[in-house]
């Protein structure tokens, strides 16, 4: 099935990557999409691009795919930053490009994408729900991966001076892993912090607007939409081992509070391989 037009099929995916859309399982729930609106025609184009991204732009390292489980379903946490969600994509994409069978994460979006006009369909064509417990439990009930950034969208705005500081987790992350014993796979994402640099964020006006945040960076908005493209900094994506939460966390509010923090704890070691990673790399010893 030609999921692209061919003569972009081969100009932005090696026949390889083409094969991987392909063998991409999709329950196909009728008119062409599975039940959470997700479309084969809306992964392959999305996939086609973020793989050129990936490679090429971002030039992604990433290391600990075999901590993904390549068969059942898991929740896969961690930080978050960039203005923009490139780091989302770029997850979506390494996790793809490195399981075998591809494995596809969906990530829970905030409410406030899919009261855009278009933008939430595009999202859920793309594989991407609206983060709500019904739609995490039909997920993890169907054997997907499913993202979350527990620090909330307001961790996009960060500025510079919390650069890999995380903020506080949300804890409906262990709530959902223990309800169905899925494990939590810890991720740290090193570069999207330096991909834009957060001056100021205009809180009033968003609040204002129903936006999470309205960043104000060296070029956003004095140079209009443009000023919010990234810049072509490299990304460190590091997988740490699964955890498996403490059932407890259910009943015991001090449980639920611990495991949120061994979550975080988690998350923050890999961020910290990561920017050692990174510091190994620019010395030349990596």
């Amino acid at each position: 099935m030609a999921l692209l037009r061919p003569d972009l099929m081969q100009a932005l995916l090696p026949a390889r990557e083409r094969e991987r859309i392909e063998a991409y399982a999709l329950d196909d729930a009728g008119a062409g999409t599975d039940v959470f609106g997700t479309s084969a025609t809306g992964i392959g184009n999305a996939y086609a691009l973020a793989y050129w991204l990936h490679r090429y732009y971002f030039r992604v390292v990433s290391t600990g795919h075999e901590n993904i489980p390549l068969s059942r379903g898991g929740v896969v946490v961690g930080n978050h930053s960039g203005v923009l969600p490139f780091d989302g994509v770029m997850i979506s994409t390494d996790v793809f490009r490195h399981t075998d069978p591809p494995r596809l994460v969906r990530f829970m979006v905030d409410f406030f994408v899919y009261s855009m006009p278009y933008l939430g369909t595009l999202f859920r064509s793309l594989g991407q729900v609206p983060g709500t417990r019904r739609n995490f439990d039909g997920l993890i009930e169907e054997g997907h991966l499913v993202g979350i950034f527990p620090e909330g969208a307001d961790a996009l705005g960060k500025p510079a001076e919390d650069r890999y500081e995380l903020f506080p987790f949300s804890h409906g992350h262990v709530e959902l892993a223990a309800r169905h014993g899925a494990p939590v796979v810890p991720f740290g994402v090193v570069g999207a912090e330096e991909q834009q640099t957060v001056i100021t964020n205009l809180q009033p006006l968003a609040r204002a607007l129903n936006l999470p945040f309205i960043p104000v960076t060296r070029t956003f908005p004095w140079f209009g939409p443009a000023g919010l493209l990234p810049k072509p900094v490299r990304y460190f994506i590091h997988y740490g081992e699964p955890l498996e939460i403490d059932p407890a966390v259910l009943e015991s509010i001090e449980v639920r509070a611990t495991e949120v923090e061994r979550v975080r704890d988690a998350v923050r070691e890999q961020i910290r391989v990561g920017l050692e990673h990174r510091r190994l790399v620019n010395e030349g010893r990596a």
